[in-house]
């Protein structure tokens, strides 16, 4: 089996590192537009599995040449590159996982889906927004819907503790700098009776109070793409999707500083995009991950309480029966430990999930065909592989009211 990565960033990378490490695959092929990184992340993996390609995401030539005989292609680099690999991907008999969706983006999907026919005839399946948040977060509301008659309201809640470091940091967001602070500065989608209504960035505030040892804390709602396909993939009747997640408190800032503009304006008789001035002057998260993993490693997380929360909450009836499903899936400071371990990053946040979806689409255990979101694959099957990977750990609760 064939592997091929586009982008050898913060996800991407690690994503090698776990591809190359199971003993079905037999190459990985890790492509980027920087050949430097390219060499440095082939150091650190040091594995005859992995083959390195220099590629431009914005070059179709490029893309089919690095994915000829791939089976799998897994798009890590920027949404605003999914079409072109999607396509290729489509175009070289290859299937396809992506992590998040270009802007606008509800129609950049619904403009991708519509070739869901052709991905069908030839035999392939492309997983579109598989990571955490979307991703596992989609998986859960599909677990928590099949066990309803009817589904009405669909709620999704995260939260991430990172371990303190210095008393003022620098903003490390994790994943693409860009994506993340254009994400935040997004007005965020809320499916309400059958439509599609945006709010003003940070707001829908509420406590949310997360199972122990995390507790109560403040969440706002965020643009996502699991408000776009939830409600359609979903069915039963869904009426009401949201998701809200911990402020961003420093993305906020540059934002309403304009500073996530994409406009130029006039500097000092230049004229400079806002957005870049940040993306210049922000480390790499592939860099910064790299550097926090040096920093703490397995002694220091023994002793570091680090914690995140996926909660979906779905409403709906069961055999007559007001019905609430809770499910939890939760990351500790033992599973960034073993992640260490393992993968030798404590970065595993979205490249397991796309990691296991990977393997299971080369192996032929993802039935649907055509492209699909997360919550069209069998959640059971799908976390006990990410279990299996050392994701974390999985729980539900239903709380039953009788009468409707």
């Amino acid at each position: 089996m064939k592997m091929c990565i586009i982008g050898a960033g913060a996800q991407g990378s690690v994503i090698a590192k776990i591809l190359v490490e199971d003993s079905e695959i037999d190459k990985v092929v890790l492509s980027d537009i920087n050949a430097q990184l390219l060499q440095r992340i082939a150091r650190k993996i040091d594995s005859n599995k992995l083959t390195t390609e220099r590629v431009d995401a914005g070059n179709v030539d490029d893309l089919a040449r690095v994915l000829k005989g791939a089976d799998v292609a897994i798009n890590a680099t920027l949404p605003r590159y999914n079409l072109n690999i999607f396509r290729t991907a489509l175009k070289s008999g290859a299937n396809y996982i992506d992590f998040a969706e270009d802007w606008p983006l509800k129609e950049k999907f619904l403009q991708q889906l519509r070739t869901s026919d052709k991905w069908k005839k030839a035999g392939l399946t492309a997983v579109k927004h598989q990571g955490i948040t979307p991703g596992v977060t989609n998986v859960l509301a599909r677990y928590a819907a099949d066990h309803l008659d009817k589904v009405e309201e669909i709620h999704i809640k995260s939260w991430w503790k990172p371990e303190k470091g210095e008393m003022v940091p620098s903003w490390n967001p994790g994943w693409s700098v860009e994506v993340a602070l254009l994400e935040w500065a997004a007005n965020p989608i809320v499916y309400e009776n059958g439509e599609y209504k945006t709010y003003p960035p940070f707001s829908g505030v509420e406590t949310y109070t997360f199972p122990q040892p995390i507790g109560s804390h403040t969440l706002c709602w965020v643009e996502h793409e699991e408000i776009v396909t939830l409600p359609d993939f979903i069915g039963k009747g869904v009426k009401y999707v949201d998701i809200k997640m911990a402020p961003d408190i420093i993305a906020g800032i540059l934002t309403k500083m304009g500073l996530a503009g994409t406009e130029p304006i006039e500097v000092k008789g230049a004229k400079v995009r806002p957005l870049d001035v940040v993306l210049k002057l922000t480390k790499p998260a592939v860099d910064e991950i790299e550097e926090m993993d040096k920093v703490l490693g397995v002694h220091q997380i023994m002793e570091a309480e680090i914690y995140s929360c996926i909660s979906v909450q779905v409403k709906g009836e069961k055999a007559g029966q007001r019905v609430e499903e809770y499910v939890y899936f939760n990351t500790s400071g033992t599973d960034l430990r073993e992640w260490l371990k393992r993968y030798g990053t404590m970065n595993g946040f979205v490249p397991i999930p796309a990691a296991a979806t990977a393997k299971m689409l080369a192996k032929g255990e993802i039935h649907a065909g055509g492209v699909i979101t997360p919550e069209c694959l069998e959640p059971e099957a799908f976390l006990r592989k990410l279990m299996e990977m050392g994701m974390g750990s999985f729980r539900e609760i239903t709380r039953k009211q009788v009468g409707v």
